[in-house]
């Protein structure tokens, strides 16, 4: 697993990394969510050894990234967010050259072969890497980063510069490699339907701090005060609000829209910390109702992050 300790990483004035701890179990996939700058490529960095922390430690494979960096990199597969890649090489010939610096032996072609085929760059082998496009350049660092079959991945926006087929592949691929290779895998993103679509957790940060953890449901329990309903009832109106308005679940019952004569869409606010969808479909039932929607909106990753991040703010 990944373990971090109260990391901190200070440059001038400015506290990129506030004392963050968090951990990552095998077969997980984890979102490091925040928007630009808040610190979430410098608590990678630290995490790959690529600089040292001012304070706090964290482990992979249960190997400090203080005391055993040399460790650390040897399980570990890296894909910055601008991959530096070597661009007079072609595309074989660079991932080979990763290859034989982690010394796979005889196990170099199978694994160049298999990364050719999972990264999708069969039909640029022989291109020089400076020919690619972007989208093959982010997938060449992807097969560099894991050509060694690394335990442990660290991903720094991963699909950044890729067209939407490419995300879905490359998605799919990091839920994979995470889930049914039993790998752990941390990504950084700002995109919030990266992390919804693609990891089991995500880890929110802002100007340095962890500020919530967990899973999209657990966050949005965490952001949201209370669960909203859409509601289409046919009836009397005045009959609709007098039975739905002393409902003691119900802390909110307001008028949406009127869908024809008869057929209203209402929007109900729910006061108790648990789904009341079967309570609401009871109480229509027994008043003579009938109902033609019933829905509870889930609170999506975008709103949980505005609403955290604004309590920060705040």
């Amino acid at each position: 697993m990944i373990e971090v300790n109260n990391l901190m990483k200070t440059y001038g004035a400015t506290r990129a990394v506030d004392d963050i701890s968090f951990s990552v179990e095998k077969g997980e996939v984890v979102g490091l969510l925040g928007p630009n700058g808040a610190g979430k490529t410098t608590a990678l960095r630290i995490l790959t050894c690529y600089i040292a922390p001012d304070s706090g430690d964290a482990k992979v494979g249960g190997f400090s990234i203080l005391s055993q960096p040399l460790e650390v990199r040897k399980i570990l597969g890296y894909l910055p967010e601008a991959a530096p890649l070597y661009q007079d090489m072609n595309v074989l010939d660079y991932i080979g050259f990763i290859a034989d610096i982690h010394q796979l032996g005889p196990r170099k072609q199978g694994r160049i072969d298999e990364m050719v085929g999972v990264c999708g760059l069969k039909e640029v082998v022989y291109k020089d890497v400076g020919e690619l496009s972007k989208g093959y350049r982010q997938r060449l660092g992807l097969a560099s980063a894991m050509v060694h079959d690394p335990e442990y991945l660290i991903f720094d926006e991963p699909t950044s510069g890729l067209d939407p087929n490419q995300i879905v592949e490359i998605r799919n691929l990091i839920r994979q490699i995470g889930h049914e290779r039993d790998r752990c895998v941390i990504l950084s993103t700002h995109i919030l339907p990266e992390v919804e679509v693609t990891c089991d957790r995500a880890i929110i940060i802002h100007e340095g701090k962890i500020i919530a953890e967990g899973t999209t449901s657990e966050l949005s329990g965490f952001a949201r005060g209370a669960d909203v309903y859409t509601v289409g009832i046919v009836g009397t109106r005045s009959s609709i609000e007098k039975s739905f308005s002393g409902f003691a679940p119900i802390s909110e019952f307001s008028l949406q829209n009127e869908t024809g004569i008869g057929r209203y869409t209402f929007r109900i606010t729910s006061s108790e910390d648990r789904d009341i969808s079967e309570s609401i479909f009871d109480l229509a039932v027994t008043n003579g109702f009938k109902l033609t929607e019933l829905r509870r909106d889930v609170a999506k990753l975008e709103d949980i992050f505005r609403t955290l991040t604004t309590k920060e703010a705040n």
